[in-house]
């Protein structure tokens, strides 16, 4: 897992201009469709994950100045993630924005889309 990050960040700078930059010019249409689907997938399932951080004090080893270890108490923080239930009335009304939205994000991704055209046209090899 470690290696993946890298070539990502690689394969990811080898992206032409011309990409680049119609990846921007979608990036928030693709994002408003991105949340509609997990908008969606919370609204089916009736509950979302929430993550929140407990520190909790656990009694663990300490070592000493000269080298040797002691028992001490020490404090741990630890991920804790809970099912709470949904607002569904605020997600459906975001949802609905967001559906009123899309059509002026597509226009905006496509008119984005070709000044990049434009801007970095392919060259031939």
């Amino acid at each position: 897992m470690r290696h993946l990050i890298p070539i990502c960040l690689i394969l990811a700078a080898c992206a032409t201009p011309q990409e680049r930059c119609i990846n921007d010019a979608a990036g928030p249409y693709r994002a408003a469709l991105s949340e509609r689907a997990t908008i969606a997938t919370s609204l089916s399932r009736g509950f979302d994950y929430v993550t929140e951080y407990e520190t909790r004090r656990v009694f663990t080893r300490c070592k000493t100045k000269d080298g040797g270890w002691v028992g001490c108490w020490d404090r741990e923080t630890y991920p804790v993630t809970r099912r709470v239930p949904v607002d569904r009335a605020s997600l459906q009304a975001r949802d609905a924005q967001l559906a009123r939205d899309l059509p002026q994000l597509e226009r905006a991704a496509e008119r984005g889309t070709q000044a990049c055209l434009k801007a970095f046209p392919e060259e031939d090899s």
